[in-house]
């Protein structure tokens, strides 16, 4: 019989998931976010057991390795493994914070820094045993350098355009196309009517950098507050998990860190100047590889 295993990577914006038959990888299949902070703890381990289903095709999985967006939490780690287990009754199943799953994509095993920026933002250091996390509080309590951060701060601009407080310029003009807004009602109605309100103002953010890109002054602003928060995050964990100096990689995840950019090169060369003897490397692996990953060592445990 052949062994069948399961990696996911459930963040706010998307759940990716990728199951392999005797070490062989389907394609990633791409479902709804699925976060406990914004959707629920139910609704979310119920998006991930559907993505699952979908990637699966009706075949039983042996091991399935999930890592998911406020995972970190008890509560929410045990009820997408209860989901799973009254699903896949024969089947292991681990659930681990999505920050971890991002680490393991790119650096496999030992110590190691990861800082991931999609919707929300953390940083998370691996060293021996122990993890150690900073960050990663939801949208409304934080997510420094966030896509949501990014875009809520760019939005906010775009109102204060309107009232007349900061002059109108290019970011504003981009802003009121994305939203498909003429004035401050409209703005107001196009973001709090959104069917997503996180992932439309999360979504904006790929707008703000683009303008920064171009060197649009007040893009170019927030881009540098989020960076300087991402680098902050990475400082923390640095430290809490006594890992300055020491010679391991710091890996950029993540949707807004992917690609080069001014907010990845303004993080690398604070990073790089901070700490000389790390290595700062952008993901070339999709986290739920990772995950995928983990699920054949949890399968062979």
């Amino acid at each position: 019989m052949p062994s069948i295993t399961v990696g996911v990577d459930a963040g706010g914006s998307k759940t990716a998931v990728v199951h392999a038959i005797d070490g062989e990888p389907s394609r990633i299949e791409i479902c709804d976010g699925a976060n406990a902070s914004i959707g629920g703890i139910e609704v979310a381990a119920g998006i991930i057991a559907q993505a699952i289903e979908r990637s699966l095709d009706g075949a039983i999985p042996h091991a399935i390795f999930v890592g998911a967006a406020g995972a970190s939490r008890p509560q929410v780690r045990q009820t997408i493994e209860s989901v799973l287990r009254s699903r896949y009754a024969g089947a292991k199943v681990q659930v681990r914070d999505d920050a971890y799953v991002a680490l393991r994509a790119a650096v496999p095993d030992g110590d190691g820094v990861v800082v991931v920026a999609g919707t929300g933002s953390i940083a998370y250091a691996q060293h021996g045993e122990r993890g150690f996390r900073c960050g990663g509080y939801g949208y409304l309590l934080g997510d420094d350098g966030s896509g949501f951060a990014i875009g809520s701060a760019a939005i906010a601009h775009l109102l204060r355009c309107y009232d007349g407080r900061v002059p109108r310029d290019e970011l504003a003009a981009a802003l009121e196309e994305y939203l498909h807004a003429t004035d401050l009602e409209s703005a107001l109605q196009n973001v709090y009517r959104s069917d997503r309100p996180v992932n439309a103002v999360a979504s904006a953010a790929r707008l703000v950098m683009e303008v920064a890109q171009a060197g649009g002054r007040s893009a170019t602003r927030i881009v540098q507050q989020a960076a300087q928060g991402l680098g902050d995050l990475v400082k923390s964990v640095i430290a809490r998990a006594e890992l300055t100096g020491a010679h391991v990689p710091i890996v950029l995840a993540g949707g807004l860190l992917r690609s080069s950019s001014l907010l990845t090169y303004l993080l690398e060369t604070r990073l790089l100047n901070e700490y000389p003897n790390m290595t700062v490397r952008k993901d070339a692996v999709e986290p739920c590889m990772g995950a995928l990953a983990q699920a054949q060592r949890l399968l062979e445990s």
